[in-house]
Formats: structure tokens, sequence, C-alpha cells
């Protein structure tokens, strides 16, 4: 049995061609970072308000929050404040993620591209 001819591209379905084509396509760094950032000022203002709701005598520690978050306290203006600063966070982190992944990515396939194309030319040298 011959082996197989690695020159020679192999040819996939158009389906399998989107498909590949979705897993490397860059991320969006703005949308992530609004995604992270509403979820995470979200998630502030929630926990605030279920915090004054379940324990008003102030038992579960809400103000190590405002450690993280200037002017975050257990009042409305404080959650509001409080979901300000997360919401920047939460941006900065999800441009960062996103940037970082798309960034290695692109590193990934360049290093790929590369190995290709040597490994094509070295076949061809081979004939010379």
């Amino acid at each position: 049995m011959p082996l197989p001819d690695h020159n020679t591209p192999t040819r996939f379905t158009p389906a399998v061609e989107r498909q590949v084509a979705l897993v490397f396509a860059p991320l969006d760094k703005r949308a992530l970072g609004m995604a992270l950032g509403v979820a995470l000022a979200m998630l502030v203002l929630l926990i605030t308000v279920i915090g004054e709701v379940l324990d008003p005598g102030e038992k579960f520690p809400l103000y190590l929050i405002g450690q993280f978050f200037f002017g975050y306290d257990r009042t409305l203006l404080g959650a509001i404040i409080g979901a300000f600063w997360a919401f920047v966070t939460g941006f900065c982190w999800g441009w960062f993620l996103a940037f970082a992944r798309n960034f290695v990515v692109a590193v990934w396939l360049m290093i790929m591209r590369v190995r290709d194309d040597v490994a094509s030319s070295r076949v061809f040298l081979d004939h010379i």
C-alpha cells in the first residue's frame, strides 16, 4: 500500500472549512470587553441587593468590595459606583483576554505556515 503524498493539499467539504474558519476567527476585543464588563457590573449590583435584602445586619462582609472598587458601599449610590468600576474592570479583562487569544492564534498560525513553506521547499530542493 503506497504512503499518502503529503505535498498534495487535503480537500475538505465546505461545511468543514466553515467550521475551521470559525475556530480560528479572531475574537472581537470590544465585544468581549463589553460582555465581561456588563456581567461583572450586574454581579456587583446583584450581590449588593441580595446582601441588603437577606443580610441587613451586615454579617456578610460586602465592605471588602470597597477595597477593590473606590466608592462602593452598601447603599444604592455605592452599588452604582461599584457597578461602574466593575464594568471598567471587566471591560479591561475582556479586552485583554481577546487580545491575548488573538495574538497566540496568529503566532501559532504563522508558525504553521512557515513550517509548511519550509517543508514544501525542502521537497523542491531535493530535486535540484
